[in-house]
This record gives C-alpha cells, sequence and structure tokens, in this order.
C-alpha cells in the first residue's frame, strides 16, 4: 500500500491556492467557513509535489471536522477523531487518529494545479459517511491499527 501519509496529501486540497474559475468566485475560504455549519461536496483534480508527476482526481466531502476523499485508488473518511485510509484493490486499511480537518491545513504547499468544480452546498446529514466500519470486513483485509502509536 502507498504511503498513508502521501495518499492522505490528495486531501488537502482544501488549503491550496485555487485555479478553476468557479471555485475562485466561491472561494476557499467561503469553502471553509460553511464547512462548520454546512455539508460541502466537490470534484477535485491536483498535483502534489511528493508524489510527481502523479494527477490526483476525485471527490471530497466535509462537513465540520469530517471529511470523505476518493481518488487515486483511495478511499479515506475521517470522523474528525480517527482516520481510516482504505485501498480496496490491495485490500488493506490504515487505522489512525486524526485531527479533523485541521489536518488538512497541514500540507498545503505540497498541492499544485488545484481545480474544484461541482461544489454543492448542503445541510448537514448524517455522518455515517466519515466512518469506514473495518468489522464488516473478512478475513482477507489487512488491517493496520496505528491509533495511539
Amino acid at each position: 500500500m502507498k504511503s498513508p501519509l502521501a495518499i492522505a496529501l490528495m486531501l488537502f486540497c482544501l488549503a491550496a491556492p485555487v485555479t478553476d474559475n468557479a471555485a475562485q468566485e466561491a472561494g476557499i475560504d467561503e469553502i471553509l467557513t460553511r464547512a462548520e455549519t454546512q455539508r460541502v461536496t466537490m470534484n477535485y483534480a491536483c498535483s502534489i509535489s511528493e508524489l510527481s508527476p502523479v494527477r490526483i482526481r476525485g471527490r471530497l466531502v466535509v462537513q465540520g471536522d469530517c471529511y470523505y476523499a476518493e481518488g487515486y485508488g483511495m478511499r479515506i473518511y475521517c470522523n474528525g477523531g480517527t482516520r481510516w485510509t482504505v485501498d480496496p484493490d490491495n485490500r488493506e486499511v490504515y487505522v489512525e487518529d486524526a485531527r479533523g480537518i485541521a489536518e488538512v491545513l497541514l500540507y498545503r504547499d505540497s498541492v499544485t494545479n488545484l481545480k474544484l468544480s461541482d461544489i454543492e452546498y448542503s445541510e448537514p446529514s448524517d455522518p455515517a459517511v466519515f466512518r469506514f466500519d473495518v468489522s464488516a470486513l473478512d478475513s482477507t483485509w489487512v488491517i493496520t491499527d496505528l491509533r495511539g502509536l
């Protein structure tokens, strides 16, 4: 499996400069502010210097301190306190302590060529989308629990 940190970098598109016209109008600050009280869903495309020359595309959902991202063949769930990095192709899951959306801002300098599209704001809804249930996996999956280390 790819490094959870490197893969998690794809989430940090929210903190990078925006190059898409629609996203520029909305503004990153507005997205982050509205995510405090609303659910924000968007598509993204960006490059990450640690994965150069890889271009990552996917979908990102943010609500309060929770987020869900998919892209680069990975799915990342964060309920604000725990992050699950899921690699369905290799049947692996990393479970780690998280700091919610604050960790999104840590890697802002790694993201380039950001484009956001299809930004939608809605009322907050069931937070289940931000959790991953490892108990539902069969024995062919590798689960690495790094919490508390």
